[in-house]
């Protein structure tokens, strides 16, 4: 189990996360000569945003942790908790395979527009055994392959739905096509507007705070185990 654990948190850690904070250092203002450009960005609408979303966050991870700690063993009540609160789930075959075509991860997907929307209202339903639907707008949802749940993915996926459904900012369908076409090649910034700048780092934040929710979660689980275990071979408490 803790080697599991540990392969876990080096995949968020060591790869996820790194590419994450090499995004976000490129997204850092640089001198630049005079533009002409027009784009206006109101600070105390931004501060306040800032401050609607810090007052989220500081309570947002126990509230999760306190929805998932039954759950580590069955995440499966973690979808059942999904539906329950309104956002279908899907479990279909080749999952992985049909959204890689849109650019999309198993999990949690924002609602989507055009073509994408399109695709993915198509094919969730038509293999799920369900009436085909066809429009060009999509709700949220979560897609997963008809298969055994990582739970600490799920985990993952789990935090970035629980904010979006808290209304964060960087959930909406452009942060999160920003954060797609970013993740490991960054555009020239010169060519994003302010409004695509700061919807890049929101998404980015987001991800970013959502892996740290798993990493800290799957250590405290580890600790727990082995202080536990070590509880019964020291014959320090009867379980």
């Amino acid at each position: 189990m803790a080697r599991f654990i540990n392969r876990i948190i080096n995949y968020i850690l060591e790869r996820r996360k790194k590419r994450l904070e090499k995004a976000m250092d490129a997204l850092k203002p640089k001198r630049s000569r005079a533009s002409s450009t027009k784009t206006h960005v109101d600070v105390s609408e931004t501060m306040v945003l800032s401050s609607e979303t810090e007052k989220i966050l500081e309570t947002m991870d126990a509230e999760v942790k306190n929805i998932v700690k039954a759950c580590l063993t069955n995440p499966q009540k973690l979808l059942e908790y999904i539906q329950e609160h309104g956002t279908a789930v899907y479990k279909i075959p080749h999952a992985d395979k049909i959204l890689a075509k849109i650019k999309e991860e198993e999990g949690f997907i924002v609602p989507l527009k055009g073509w994408k929307a399109f695709y993915l209202n198509f094919f969730v339903n038509l293999l799920s055994h369900k009436k085909p639907v066809f429009s060009t707008k999509s709700d949220e949802m979560f897609v997963l392959r008809d298969m055994e749940i990582n739970v600490y993915y799920m985990l993952h996926q789990f935090h970035k739905w629980y904010g979006f459904k808290k209304n964060l900012p960087g959930y909406d369908e452009m942060a999160q096509e920003l954060f797609k076409e970013n993740l490991e090649h960054m555009s020239d910034t010169k060519e994003m507007s302010i409004d695509e700048i700061l919807a890049l780092k929101d998404a980015i934040a987001r991800d970013a705070q959502a892996a740290d929710f798993v990493i800290n979660l799957a250590k405290e689980s580890a600790g727990a185990k082995k202080a536990l275990d070590k509880m019964k071979n020291d014959g320090g408490a009867e379980i």
